[in-house]
């Protein structure tokens, strides 16, 4: 736990229809589903908790009341404030309605609330901060172009576009903005839009700096079906690599 990360806020995409899912679970919405006989979003919070994060905005939408009234207003030591979207926004609305309601332009961990990639969050923050980078994204190694967006990147890590990334390096759902993103999507109207889609390329056509930040550690993304049977063998695990 660090000082830099008890002031730091962070935004759980949590607001998905989860239909990919629906074959495996069907009664609650896709960050509530059960693992291990706890909901999946109980393990994101605990990663958060463990890395020092005081505040964290559920982005909420399909079944939101299942969620609030699982957690109310506080997780063990974390401060929880909803966002709830009346229609759907996408990834990259529900990240604009959410950041609008921190108090000032401040830096902001962003993660996708139905995969588990359990990285060094503090590790990650100091890459951010030594690399100078408005945004930074936790990438894994797969070479799966299908199911994942190949970025292309440079040997510094830094990402120059979406392409056909010869590094094999993918999203594992988990983000850094500095300052000057918080500032752009504030200022930016709430609306449908895809943050993978539509916001990341604007950012990469705008010449912003965005990093790619790796850590050898497992990904699984729990929205398919056969990685959430799968999931109980990976999730739950002490782990201490926060």
């Amino acid at each position: 736990m660090t000082q830099d990360t008890n002031d730091i806020t962070a935004i759980i995409l949590a607001g998905g229809l989860g239909t990919r899912l629906r074959s495996a679970v069907f009664d609650v919405p896709k960050p509530m589903a059960p693992i291990n006989n706890r909901p999946f979003l109980e393990y994101l919070l605990d990663h958060l908790q463990q890395a020092g994060i005081k505040k964290v905005i559920l982005a909420i939408g399909y079944m939101a009341e299942s969620i609030q009234h699982h957690f109310g207003n506080q997780w063990q030591d974390i401060q929880i404030i909803y966002s709830q979207e009346e229609t759907p926004l996408g990834t990259g609305g529900a990240i604009i309605k959410a950041i609008k309601m921190m108090a000032d332009d401040d830096l902001v961990f962003v993660m996708n609330g139905d995969t588990y990639f359990p990285i060094s969050l503090t590790n990650m923050l100091k890459h951010h901060k030594s690399k100078k980078a408005s945004m930074s994204i936790a990438m894994f190694e797969s070479e799966d172009n299908n199911r994942y967006s190949p970025f292309n990147i440079t040997k510094d890590m830094r990402i120059t576009s979406k392409g056909h990334g010869a590094m094999n390096l993918k999203s594992g759902g988990i983000y850094i903005f500095s300052k000057d993103i918080v500032h752009y999507l504030r200022n930016t109207p709430i609306q449908k839009t895809s943050f993978e889609s539509e916001l990341t390329p604007r950012f990469l056509a705008e010449n912003r700096s965005m990093i790619a930040y790796t850590e050898t550690c497992y990904f699984i993304d729990i929205g398919i079906p056969d990685d959430y049977i799968k999931a109980a063998e990976y999730i739950g695990v002490s782990n201490k690599n926060i």
